[in-house]
């Protein structure tokens, strides 16, 4: 079992202060293979003698031992970019190359079906439809899913902001979320800070959060009401897409079903727009 998987295993049975440091190892090994145990300490708010004996919960013989599985981790595994790649090549040696490719995203679309449950679903679609004002952000590789679930969004209701930083000012933004408000954040490794910035900012402000990203233990998680897990840290962010666009797809049809009245009258606007200014046919 390789070291992020084997903490992911054990963090939920250590004490608080060492699951601080779990998640500090997930979320930052390239930090821990170089910083000594005392920093992690201050970043983590805890003792060094906590990092230590975080080390032997996991069977290890102490600090330094960690930071040698961790730097032969990071050396062994590629970014994400090169994963995707050498994924791709090894199907190339195959025959019926395009059909490997979609069997393995109907694999993931698969594996989202059996994670995620329809309960967790339901609750994103109707906090959605039922809120004053909808945020959502995605930055970077998940900037295209969350441009598209922004522009569904808004054919559906109305009062559907897609933040980009940069762009927009976060402080004018800020003053309208509330409580009657939901934050949509779309990140996944190595993760945005901007977008879990912005989800921090939300919680603090009442907002309900949801994320859709790849793990539970995802920076983003803690400021999130609702996570929707989608793909893994060990996937390529590329690879993510397919079963993202899917479950996109899902909330979408679940909205204009459940909402079919709001969803037709909206629906209406839309066209008669579309009729008399873009289109001439």
């Amino acid at each position: 079992m390789e070291i992020l998987d084997l903490i992911k295993e054990k963090c939920s049975s250590l004490s608080k202060s060492q699951q601080k440091v779990g998640k500090y190892v997930l979320h930052f090994p390239e930090k821990v293979a170089l910083l000594p145990a005392s920093e992690v300490g201050k970043q983590t708010s805890v003792s060094e003698t906590t990092v230590i004996r975080f080390c032997y919960s996991l069977g290890l013989k102490g600090y330094a031992h960690l930071q040698s599985i961790i730097r032969e981790y990071l050396i062994q595994h590629q970014s994400s970019l090169s994963r995707y790649y050498s994924s791709k090549m090894e199907m190339a040696q195959q025959p019926h190359f395009f059909a490997q490719v979609m069997q393995k995203d109907k694999e993931n679309i698969q594996r989202v079906i059996d994670t995620i449950s329809e309960e967790e679903i339901q609750l994103a679609v109707n906090k959605i439809m039922n809120a004053k004002n909808v945020f959502l952000t995605g930055m970077r590789t998940s900037f295209a899913p969350a441009q598209w679930f922004a522009f569904t969004l808004g054919l559906v209701r109305d009062h559907v902001k897609l933040i980009q930083p940069g762009l927009d000012d976060l402080v004018t933004i800020l003053q309208n979320m509330d409580q009657e408000s939901v934050f949509i954040g779309i990140t996944f490794h190595r993760y945005v800070k901007e977008t879990v910035h912005i989800a921090e900012m939300a919680k603090k402000r009442g907002v309900f959060v949801i994320s859709l990203t790849d793990s539970a233990s995802a920076p983003v998680a803690e400021f999130s009401d609702l996570v929707l897990g989608v793909g893994s840290q060990e996937n390529s962010t590329l690879d993510v897409f397919p079963p993202l666009f899917s479950l996109l797809n899902a909330m979408m049809a679940g909205l204009y079903v459940q909402y079919s009245e709001e969803a037709g009258n909206r629906q209406e606007k839309y066209e008669q727009v579309n009729a008399d200014h873009l289109f001439y046919f």
